[in-house]
């Protein structure tokens, strides 16, 4: 990142994601961010411009929508950003766990790889899932938001756990007679550590596990469903994936897959879902899907 007091929209792109597209909209609809001054005939920005977008970026991240919060002023995004820290609950961790933080902060990878493993090495896969990885996330996110490590460490950690995970799944053998389960994530949500959590949640007791990632085409999901002969298609929905789409993806969906092929739900983008669509099981945690798959079996 230049040190420049003026800053040109891609470096600002590589800093907070935001392309110069989407910038041009927001400065359409709501007047920010202004362009500033000129740089080898380009427009630039000033670094307090990009220091509000970082704010943005948090609050959007943390669930807020453009509309609420791209147009405010910078003491207004810093107290939303507080009352966010402040209204986060209190979860119960273990040591553990704040050593796996110890570790991000020092980008020490294989340590985490070895530290994960002991402590998966605990108890069961679901186990681990329920009692290590699940804090861990919740504990980073909230030191990422009161600013005590930074974006990118958060980004290790997800994808550190992805990479442990799908090596666990890889080593489970499938079970004869238990469901074959499609995973994916609908389009638009690229959020793939729930649904790998999931995932493991029942490779573990037996089920026939397919992923096939993050931002499928309906369309191609009914074409993959098939094709792999699920008895299930498992969808993730993460916290960021817009709350008034849910509803008509899954809708849509259970009109293209045969009826005979389930679709089950789940993820932290289904909290105060008000209407559940026919023919649609939505799941709250991870025991519940197990519990699932247990009744296909029976």
């Amino acid at each position: 990142m230049s040190t420049n007091a003026s800053i040109s929209p891609s470096e600002i792109e590589r800093e907070t994601g935001f392309g110069k597209g989407q910038l041009r909209k927001w400065r359409q609809r709501y007047g920010f961010p202004l362009l500033e001054s000129m740089v080898y005939r380009n427009s630039a920005y000033s670094r307090q411009t990009v220091d509000k977008l970082l704010l943005i970026k948090r609050l959007l991240e943390a669930g807020f929508r453009p509309g609420e919060v791209v147009g405010m002023a910078t003491p207004g995004l810093e107290k939303l950003l507080l009352g966010l820290v402040l209204s986060v609950p209190v979860v119960r961790h273990d040591e553990s766990t704040q050593a796996c933080i110890e570790l991000l902060k020092r980008s020490a990878v294989a340590e985490l790889f070895v530290l994960l493993a002991e402590l998966r090495a605990k108890g069961t896969l679901a186990d681990f899932v329920r009692d290590t990885v699940a804090p861990l996330l919740i504990d980073v996110g909230v030191a990422w938001t009161r600013n005590e490590i930074e974006i990118y460490h958060e980004h290790l950690c997800t994808c550190c756990i992805e990479r442990y995970l799908q090596g666990e799944i890889l080593k489970l053998k499938p079970k004869y007679g238990l469901p074959r389960v499609l995973f994916a994530l609908p389009p638009g949500e690229h959020h793939l550590i729930g649904l790998l959590m999931a995932e493991a949640a029942i490779a573990e007791w037996g089920a026939n596990t397919i992923s096939i990632g993050s931002d499928i085409p309906l369309s191609n999901l009914k074409l993959a469903a098939i094709s792999c002969k699920a008895d299930m298609v498992a969808l993730s929905f993460s916290a960021f994936y817009p709350a008034h789409k849910v509803v008509p993806t899954l809708r849509h969906l259970r009109h293209l897959l045969p009826s005979q092929i389930q679709i089950w739900a789940g993820g932290s983008g289904l909290a105060g879902l008000r209407m559940h669509p026919k023919g649609v099981r939505i799941f709250s945690e991870f025991n519940g899907v197990v519990a699932a798959l247990n009744e296909a079996v029976g």
